[in-house]
């Protein structure tokens, strides 16, 4: 004899229910792997394509759940209270799991950056190379991926340098002390600028603009110019090689500059 539980009725539920969390979970494969396909095809922005496939798994999970309350016969209030006591444990959970979840869903939504933008998040600074419902994966200079927890994105202050014109509009600080032979404008005039000049007729086939020098602090200890380097997305490898060897350039220059042997070879 079989248990009394064990009857057609519930064998159906349970069957149906199987059924309903099947079809959901191949439903969710094949859309998502639909919109991924689609996205690239018409040059969908990698952010625009995780927001499509998040609404659609959220679509076909309410949809799944619905299904099941319905052959269970729990009416409108059922599925109220479940909406309630889900909102309850989205909130209870939102600061772990969920809230990278809900944090990512926000970003994707918000843009304050995009997938090749090139930003500061807090310590961490690169490009960013996908923004998922929980992290937001960042290449930096130190040829490394990181991987950012969303939520802690969000608690964070964010520098984007990606301009408008898909171009890293990047800036770095180098610092000097003061030379009783040398001015400010002379340090300028005649050794950074022109080992600018020099980097950027090497690089101008990668260099979209010729990079820029100008005086930023100056106290009783030494002074500090502002260097500033514009690089085209997409191409950040180079960048991260080129950004080292232009300050390169400009120490070797300032060690020769300071002590009167400056030329044509600086």
């Amino acid at each position: 004899m079989f248990p009394a539980y064990l009857n057609a009725d519930n064998l159906f539920l349970a069957t149906a229910t199987i059924v309903i969390v099947v079809v959901a979970f191949v439903l969710d494969k094949v859309i998502r792997r639909t919109i991924s396909k689609y996205g690239k095809k018409v040059s969908m922005e990698p952010h625009a394509i995780n927001v499509l496939k998040l609404v659609a798994r959220l679509i076909i999970a309410v949809g799944a759940v619905i299904a099941v309350l319905g052959i269970f016969g729990l009416g409108l209030e059922w599925i109220l209270g479940f909406s309630t006591l889900t909102g309850t444990a989205i909130g209870f959970a939102s600061t772990q799991t969920l809230g990278n979840f809900l944090a990512g869903f926000y970003i994707m939504i918000s843009r304050p950056f995009m997938v090749r933008d090139y930003v500061k998040i807090d310590d961490v600074e690169g490009e960013v190379k996908e923004i998922t419902v929980n992290y937001t994966k960042i290449y930096t200079p130190t040829y490394t991926m990181t991987e950012i927890p969303n939520k802690k994105v969000l608690d964070s202050v964010i520098i984007n340098y990606s301009g408008k014109k898909d171009i890293i509009d990047y800036s770095f600080k180098m610092g000097f002390p003061h030379l009783e032979n040398r001015t400010n404008k002379q340090m300028v005039e005649d050794c950074i600028k022109p080992t600018i000049e020099k980097f950027y007729e090497k690089y101008k086939d990668v260099l979209p603009k010729k990079p820029e020098a100008s005086m930023l602090t100056m106290d009783r200890l030494g002074r500090e110019v502002n260097i500033r380097m514009f690089f085209p997305e997409g191409k950040i490898v180079e960048f991260y090689d080129l950004q080292p060897e232009l300050m390169r350039d400009i120490v070797h220059c300032w060690d020769k500059f300071k002590t009167d042997k400056c030329d044509e070879t600086c």
